[in-house]
C-alpha cells in the first residue's frame, strides 16, 4: 500500500475527481504527488481557497471537454486533416477559454491569485478569429471566401434546373416511378424509377435499391444539367478542401500554445474541484508551518459519519503516544492527523475550525499493520522489522513518523526495548513521532519524555463503550479482557484471566 492508500487519501481524492468536467482532468488530480516546499503548499491553498470562494459566492463557469482535443492531437499525430467538425471544436475550446477567463476578470476580487494563473492563457486571437469566419455550427460557412460563395449560388441554381426537370418527368410518367420523391445517389439527384421500366426511357441508372425493385435513374433530358451539377459540387468540395487544410495548417501551427491552454484549463478544473470538495464539507484552510507545529482544532475525518471533532496541539518535535483499548479509535487519531498533514500538500482545505495550524513536511513515514508487507518468508515482526530499518536509515529532519503498535510482534520485553531504542533514534533526529501501543514499558518512556505527550482514547465508565474521544496527559489501559468479553468469550475465562491479573498485581 502507498501513503495515499494507508491514509485513505486516495479515497478523498476519488471524490474531489468527480467534480471536474474531463478524463484527463480527474486522472491528473489522482495522480498528482504530494508538495513539500512551503511556498509552493501555500500557493496551492491559496488557489483552491478561492476557488472555494468563487463557488460560495455562486460564481459559474462553463467547462470545455478537454477530452476533445485529447482526439485531435491523436488525428493530427497522425498527419490526417481536421473535418469542419474538430476545427469547430478548436473555436469552441478557445471560446470557452476567453469566457472563462472574461468570468474571472469580473470577480477578480474574490480571486485575485487564480485570474492571474489564468493569465497565462494565450488568446490565440487570430485563429479563433478565422475558425469563427470560416466554420459555422460544424460546417465550413458559404462566404467562408468569395469563391465558395459563388460556388455554392451556382449550386442552389443549378440543382433548382435539375430538380424542376426531374419534377416533370415524374409528373409525366407517374406509372413507371416507385414514388415521386427525388432522391441523391453519387451527387447526381435522380428519379425513383420501377425497376421494370427502366429500358423504356433513354438515360443513366446511378444507383439501385438493395432489393433491386427500384433504380435511381438520371434520365437523359437532365443528364446535361447533372452532369453541370455535379462540376459545380466538385468545384465546391475542392474548395472547401482547401480551406480544412489551410485551417488544419493553422490549428498545427499554433498547437504548443493549444496545448499550454489545454494544460492550464485541466489545471483550472482541477483547482475548482479541489474548492467544490471544500464548500461540500465546510473545510478551511489551516495556518501553515514548517516547524512540525500541529494544531487542530475541532477536526473530523472526511470520511466518517458523526466523527467526534478531534483536538490536539504538538509543538515543534513533540511526539504524541496514544494508549488505551484496540477498539476505542487509537488508529483513527493516528490516521486523521497524518491525512490532514497529507490533505494540504495536495492542495486540499481541511474539515477543520479556525485556529488549525499544520506544518508542512518534508518526510512521511508509515509503520501501521495493515501496511506490512508480509510474505511467506517473513513473520509479522520480521516484516515490521524491515519497514523500520528503511525508516532510519532514511529518516531525515522535519519528518512525520507514523508508529501503530510498533514492536507487537515479537516478546513484549525485547519489543518494547527495540521499540523505544528506534522512538528514541528518530526524536534525536528532530522527527515528529506519533505512536499508539498497549507495552507498559513504552508508556512509561513516554511518561518520562520530556518532548512526548501521552494521550488515552475516552471510555463511557457506565457502559465501558468507547466514546472515541482524545484524553491528552493520560495513560489508558489496553482492556483486553473487557475486550474479550464484549465480543462473547465464555464466562468462566474471563474469571480466570481476572483472577491471574489479580494475582500478578499482588
Amino acid at each position: 500500500m502507498n501513503l495515499k492508500e494507508i491514509t485513505q487519501l486516495d479515497q478523498i481524492l476519488a471524490t474531489v475527481a468527480t467534480y471536474t468536467h474531463s478524463t484527463r482532468a480527474a486522472e491528473a488530480l489522482q495522480g498528482a504527488t504530494n508538495q513539500t516546499d512551503l511556498a509552493t503548499v501555500r500557493k496551492q491553498l491559496t488557489l483552491t481557497a478561492e476557488a472555494h470562494r468563487l463557488l460560495a459566492n455562486n460564481v459559474t463557469f462553463t467547462y470545455f471537454d478537454l477530452d476533445q482535443m485529447t482526439a485531435l492531437q491523436t488525428k493530427l499525430d497522425q498527419g490526417l486533416m481536421l473535418n469542419a467538425q474538430q476545427l469547430d471544436l478548436v473555436n469552441h475550446f478557445l471560446m470557452n477559454l476567453r469566457r472563462l477567463k472574461s468570468t474571472l476578470q469580473t470577480h477578480q476580487q474574490l480571486a485575485p491569485q487564480l485570474t492571474a494563473l489564468m493569465v497565462d492563457t494565450s488568446p490565440l486571437s487570430g485563429l479563433q478569429q478565422r475558425l469563427e469566419q470560416i466554420i459555422v455550427h460544424g460546417q465550413v460557412a458559404d462566404n467562408a471566401t468569395p469563391e465558395l460563395a459563388e460556388i455554392r449560388q451556382k449550386i442552389v441554381k443549378q440543382r433548382q434546373q435539375v430538380q424542376t426537370a426531374l419534377t416533370q418527368f415524374v409528373q409525366k410518367h407517374p406509372h413507371s416511378v416507385q414514388s415521386k420523391r427525388l432522391i441523391t445517389r453519387n451527387d447526381r439527384v435522380c428519379v425513383q424509377l420501377k425497376a421494370g421500366e427502366k429500358n423504356k426511357f433513354k438515360g443513366q441508372i446511378i444507383d439501385q435499391s438493395s432489393t433491386g425493385s427500384t433504380v435511381f435513374f438520371e434520365p437523359a433530358t437532365v443528364a446535361k444539367k447533372g452532369a453541370v451539377l455535379a462540376g459545380v459540387i466538385a468545384d465546391e468540395s475542392a474548395e472547401v478542401y482547401q480551406l480544412l487544410v489551410t485551417l488544419t495548417g493553422d490549428v498545427l501551427d499554433n498547437w504548443d500554445a493549444l496545448t499550454e491552454n489545454q494544460a492550464l484549463l485541466s489545471r483550472f478544473d482541477q483547482i475548482m474541484a479541489r474548492g467544490q470538495y471544500g464548500l461540500e464539507t465546510a473545510s478551511q484552510l489551516p495556518e501553515l508551518n514548517t516547524e512540525q507545529h500541529i494544531k487542530i482544532v475541532g477536526g473530523r475525518h472526511p470520511l466518517l459519519t458523526d466523527a467526534v471533532p478531534l483536538n490536539i496541539e504538538l509543538t515543534p518535535q513533540q511526539g504524541l503516544m496514544i494508549t488505551g483499548a484496540n477498539s476505542g479509535g487509537k488508529t483513527v487519531v493516528l490516521k486523521t492527523i497524518a491525512l490532514f498533514a497529507l490533505m494540504i500538500q495536495f492542495g486540499l482545505e481541511l474539515p477543520v475550525e479556525a485556529g488549525t495550524q499544520m506544518a508542512v513536511f518534508s518526510q512521511f513515514w508509515v509503520d501501521i499493520g495493515d501496511n506490512q508487507s508480509i510474505t511467506a518468508q517473513l513473520s509479522t515482526f520480521a516484516a515490521e522489522m524491515t519497514t523500520l530499518v528503511d525508516m532510519t536509515d532514511h529518516i531525515s529532519a522535519n519528518a512525520l513518523v507514523l508508529l501503530d503498535e510498533i514492536g507487537s510482534g515479537t516478546d513484549p520485553e525485547e519489543g518494547s526495548a527495540l521499540s523505544i531504542a528506534i522512538i528514541e533514534y528518530l526524536r534525536q533526529q528532530h522527527a515528529t513521532i506519533i505512536a499508539t501501543t498497549h507495552f507498559s514499558a513504552i508508556k512509561e518512556y513516554a511518561v518520562d519524555c520530556p518532548t512526548f505527550m501521552t494521550a488515552t482514547m475516552a471510555f463511557d465508565p457506565k457502559t465501558l463503550e468507547p466514546t472515541y474521544r482524545l484524553l491528552l496527559n493520560q495513560v489508558g489501559a489496553s482492556e483486553a479482557i473487557w475486550l474479550a468479553e464484549r465480543l462473547g468469550l465464555a464466562d468462566p475465562i474471563i474469571a480466570a484471566a481476572r483472577q491471574r491479573l489479580s494475582d500478578v498485581s499482588e
